[in-house]
């Protein structure tokens, strides 16, 4: 499953922000780390994403506002028809039915945490206040583009780990205790789901908005 392509293209052309280098950078990912075949349905999925959006005009919310143009359901029925297409293809199996579904499910959820956390960094220095929604999705985006790191270490210490740790710090240093608690459990999540790191993560991150509180 690779629904972080598509979550971050949408979230990016959600936001009016250009979305060709995104593209570019996230199918050379997807082809490096997974294989030509899910780089082939990325860029299929992709056209189908555009080509709706083109057709069926989205609807607009405020200028200054995350997800500024609501593509959520584009999202959601492009990877639909795309997993179902390839049901079709290859053989209909229960197991790959379910497993489309989820795709398209999950490619939404990331879709919609990205675009309503990208504002925390195109807006960073300029809008002074930021929800907790944003800051904890801002982290979990933060947290999940670090999980590529893994496997790099520096006398010993792996630098995913140190950069993750660093972010929930600053955050329970700048912003307070829930949303370093909340952030440093999303975090701790992610890194044990996606990074394969063990559950205690989940732990050491969330006590670490504690040690930033108490040190400041």
């Amino acid at each position: 499953m690779a629904p972080f392509g598509l979550a971050i293209l949408a979230a990016v052309l959600s936001n009016g922000l250009p979305g060709g280098v995104v593209f570019a950078v996230s199918l050379i990912g997807i082809l490096i780390g997974i294989g030509g075949s899910a780089a082939l349905t990325y860029v299929f999925t992709t056209l189908i994403f555009i080509v709706m959006v083109l057709i069926f005009k989205p609807w607009y919310e405020e200028e200054y506002k995350s997800e500024r143009r609501k593509l959520g359901k584009y999202v959601l029925l492009s990877t639909a028809i795309v997993q179902i297409v390839q049901l079709f293809l290859k053989g209909f199996l229960l197991y790959d039915l379910f497993f489309g579904i989820t795709t398209a499910v999950v490619t939404y959820i990331f879709y919609k945490i990205f675009s309503n956390s990208l504002i925390v960094i195109s807006e960073y220095g300029i809008t002074k206040a930021f929800t907790v929604e944003e800051v904890v999705g801002a982290s979990l985006m933060l947290g999940i583009a670090i999980t590529s790191l893994k496997g790099l270490s520096i006398f010993g210490f792996e630098i995913k780990t140190v950069l993750c740790i660093l972010i929930v710090l600053v955050l329970g240093w700048k912003k307070g205790i829930l949303i370093g608690g909340t952030s440093g459990i999303t975090i701790g999540a992610v890194l044990g789901i996606i990074g394969g790191e063990p559950q205690i993560f989940v732990a050491t991150f969330a006590l670490s908005r504690n040690d930033s509180r108490i040190f400041k």
